[in-house]
């Protein structure tokens, strides 16, 4: 081993004095840049959430990776959780979600909670930190929309930036309670900007017939999703010509819609009049490997 600790230095050199600059402070130092070392590191202020691939773990242990990356960073907890394979798409294993093993980070001026111990995700998906700052930029006035919105970090930028009302719809209401605490915790309303619990596909063809519109539409699903509260399996390659368009549809005259998936294997429908963005979008972090894409539609 080394190589992972050498790479990581260079790594940490360079993103730390970018994030300084731009104001963020939870960065992603590695992500697969050393092909034998199958894993991504993030730190969230210290607390360091390594995710190995099965590949990684069928190599080294997480004591061999703990000591290599401790070789390069000092860290107040490392995390590890190992990525696997199921039916339809990965799970991540992990304890479920415990409030009290919540951070609060800062990223640009927002509070964010974030828990490294649950299942899934971390609560915060630091490759949109770029795509956070544009909806902030862009919200004061409008009313907003956001779509399978996770724990509504683009909510949050959007009712800090000075949206009019921001409606956030997702079916989990595990999701929407931290949803509703990021809010607080950034001294907004939860009451001014609802929290909508509904299968997104439903709510769509509900919200248009009843004359609802939008000034800004941001929508970022999962690449699969197969719960039981939903009529049908949701995948986005198949889903995206039935969605989009009613989402461009959605929008007011001048209105604006953002799509973002996270699967390298997405291809846009051809007939689409959406202009990808990702370059805009995809932060100095995660330019090196994975990370999401992004499109953009202006309605006359």
């Amino acid at each position: 081993m080394g190589a992972l600790a050498d790479r990581l230095k260079k790594n940490i050199r360079h993103l730390r004095k970018w994030g300084r600059r731009q104001g963020f402070s939870c960065l992603r130092l590695y992500d697969h840049d050393v092909p034998e070392f199958a894993l991504s590191l993030d730190d969230y202020e210290g607390h360091v959430l390594t995710t190995v691939s099965e590949a990684g773990a069928a190599r080294w242990s997480d004591e061999q990776l703990a000591d290599e990356i401790g070789q390069a960073l000092e860290c107040r907890e490392l995390v590890f959780k190992h990525r696997g394979r199921r039916a339809g798409g990965t799970r991540l294993t992990g304890d479920e979600i415990d409030p009290e093993q919540a951070l609060l980070v800062d990223e640009d001026g927002l509070k964010f909670e974030v828990n490294l111990h649950g299942y899934g995700d971390t609560g915060l998906f630091l490759d949109h930190r770029l795509t956070r700052r544009m909806v902030r930029q862009a919200a004061r006035g409008l009313r907003v929309l956001n779509l399978f919105c996770y724990t509504g970090s683009f909510s949050v930028a959007a009712a800090v930036g000075g949206a009019r009302q921001v409606v956030s719809v997702d079916m989990s209401r595990t999701y929407l309670n931290w949803a509703a605490r990021n809010l607080t915790l950034n001294h907004q309303d939860a009451l001014r900007h609802p929290l909508v619990a509904a299968d997104v596909l439903q709510w769509i063809p509900e919200a248009l017939q009843s004359g609802e519109r939008f000034d800004l539409v941001i929508c970022d699903p999962p690449t699969f999703s197969c719960s039981k509260r939903m009529r049908e399996t949701f995948q986005v390659q198949e889903a995206q010509s039935r969605l989009l368009p009613d989402l461009m549809a959605m929008l007011q005259p001048g209105g604006k819609l953002l799509f973002s998936c996270n699967d390298s294997r997405f291809r846009l429908a051809a007939d689409l009049p959406l202009k990808e963005i990702t370059a805009q979008t995809r932060s100095e972090d995660f330019r090196r490997g994975s990370g999401h894409r992004c499109w953009s539609f202006q309605a006359p």
